[in-house]
């Protein structure tokens, strides 16, 4: 499929739709699996659910305020929840170092 008459953002956007992982441009780390993280998350106990959660329990979450849980929430209320935790890879102004930081501590189930 040639690319070049495409939007970038579109591109990305049908990278992520159908590979599914990080595949975002100018993300170097493939540190994890979604097999790695599935058990990871499943042994915590207070996890928080990214597709129910309001802005208010988001923002227990480490290095999320009050911009970021209704950045989160817009987004999830304007495309729909989400599939993996990953895809908050694409709320604005979340980095993967900040993703990193609470990744652990959410879950889309």
């Amino acid at each position: 499929m040639r690319t070049s008459n495409l939007p970038k953002n579109f591109v990305v956007l049908f990278s992520v739709f159908l590979l599914g992982s990080l595949p975002i441009t100018g993300c170097s780390s493939r540190t994890f699996s979604p097999a790695f993280h599935k058990e990871k998350r499943t042994r915590s106990g207070s996890l928080v659910n990214i597709n129910t959660a309001s802005a208010a329990e988001l923002e227990k979450l480490p290095h999320v305020g009050p911009v970021f849980a209704r950045k989160i929430v817009d987004h999830r209320k304007r495309y729909g929840p989400f599939r993996q935790i990953e895809h908050l890879l694409l709320v604005d102004g979340i980095s993967e170092a900040r993703f990193q930081e609470f990744s652990e501590f959410i879950d889309t189930e």
